[in-house]
């Protein structure tokens, strides 16, 4: 197949669309599919796999926003269309719109991800929030309309993806590369010592200085490390200073794949402190390292839904660090139940191999194709 992604952010590209884009083209380059890719500029961009050609539009970022937004060219844009028998939009910015527009007009099949969800948005812009949802719903039920299909990374992404699409949803897993990610065997604990991790972004929607309220209420044999960078990454070193955690925290930043897998490998309990996530890798990779999950329970979050489906750590209670910090303990405490926990981590992990998303993603697009050719016969 000959298949188009659009996706403003990537190459390297940063968060969970991206992660998930590249990791989707590169299961369907190893099935022997033919890849473009639009995107926007990077300063520093890396290099895609081997054979996919990526074709790189003026971009900016909007302040500390994580997502770079690409300005769309439609002469640059038409002769990828004119090539493509599909496309897969995960962006949905104005260069989706772009590239949509020229696909209906060629009759070529649009598929769009769900990556994003109103309260990635609204929490990271508080006082804009309810004008903000709106004009962010708005445009995306006038851009998600207009797929042909829709695919999301959990039926909890399905689910809220429905308010602004009435045709097809369709469950793919954002994926992991297994390789060298699935643990091969479970850890023991250092003379005592209990370690909780968090990997992902320092910005006020995932909530990170909230597990120094929960670190708190921990007894002092348990540590805690966060890697990764962000707009809170100050206020949360001068947070670990004010609360007396230095002795017990240790803030990484950002960190390689290597040291990212270092860590998750010696983790007893990944947490999971955000209320906004359509699936997060960052879990799915802690559970593929054999590290139990403690995931805050928010209504707007897939990992509480996912942790009970793996049975693969506990859900803690919103905005209570004593409550939260008892669940911990219980676990941590109980060697039967947090081995297990750990096992079902890496087991359910497994079910989320990219390259089984890529199989799925390829049946979905020929679908769509066959679909498209006899509405093109029948025409006259």
């Amino acid at each position: 197949m000959r298949i188009l992604f659009v996706a403003d952010d990537i190459y390297p590209g940063f968060g969970g669309q991206a992660r998930a884009t590249e990791g989707h083209i590169a299961a369907l380059a190893r099935r022997g599919h033919q890849l473009r890719v639009l995107g926007g500029n990077e300063p520093r961009p890396s290099e895609p796999p081997a054979g996919v050609l990526v074709e790189r539009f003026p971009a900016w970022r909007l302040g500390a926003a994580q997502t770079r937004f690409a300005h769309p060219l439609f002469s640059r844009i038409a002769p990828h269309l004119t090539w493509a028998e599909v496309m897969h939009a995960n962006t949905p910015a104005a260069l989706t719109a772009a590239a949509t527009i020229l696909a209906k007009r060629r009759r070529v099949p649009v598929v769009m991800g769900v990556h994003t969800q109103l309260e990635t948005s609204t929490l990271q812009a508080p006082l804009i929030g309810p004008p903000l949802a709106w004009l962010l719903g708005t445009w995306y039920r006038l851009l998600f309309g207009a797929a042909d299909l829709l695919v999301a990374p959990t039926r909890f992404a399905a689910d809220l993806a429905g308010q602004f699409h009435g045709g097809r949803i369709e469950v793919v897993s954002n994926g992991l590369d297994l390789r060298d990610t699935l643990a091969t065997n479970h850890r023991v604990s250092d003379g005592g010592s209990r370690l909780l991790s968090y990997v992902g972004r320092l910005s006020p929607e995932k909530r990170p200085l909230d597990l120094l309220e929960l670190l708190r209420e921990l007894p002092g044999h348990v540590r805690l490390a966060i890697a990764g960078d962000g707009p809170l990454e100050r206020p949360l070193r001068d947070a670990v200073e004010r609360l007396g955690l230095r002795a017990r925290v240790d803030l990484l930043g950002f960190v390689s794949e290597e040291q990212k897998r270092e860590l998750l490998g010696r983790t007893d309990l990944f947490v999971m402190p955000s209320p906004a996530e359509l699936q997060s890798i960052a879990t799915l990779e802690a559970m593929a390292a054999g590290a139990a999950v403690a995931a805050v329970g928010y209504a707007s979050s897939a990992v509480p839904q996912l942790v009970r489906e793996a049975g693969g750590g506990i859900v803690m209670p919103p905005r209570d660090p004593a409550t939260q910090a008892a669940a911990v303990m219980a676990l941590l405490d109980d060697p039967v139940a947090l081995g297990q926990a750990q096992r079902n981590a890496v087991s359910y992990a497994v079910e989320h191999d990219v390259d089984k998303s890529g199989e799925r993603l390829e049946r979905l697009y020929g679908e769509l194709m066959a679909a498209r050719e006899v509405i093109t016969a029948g025409r006259p």
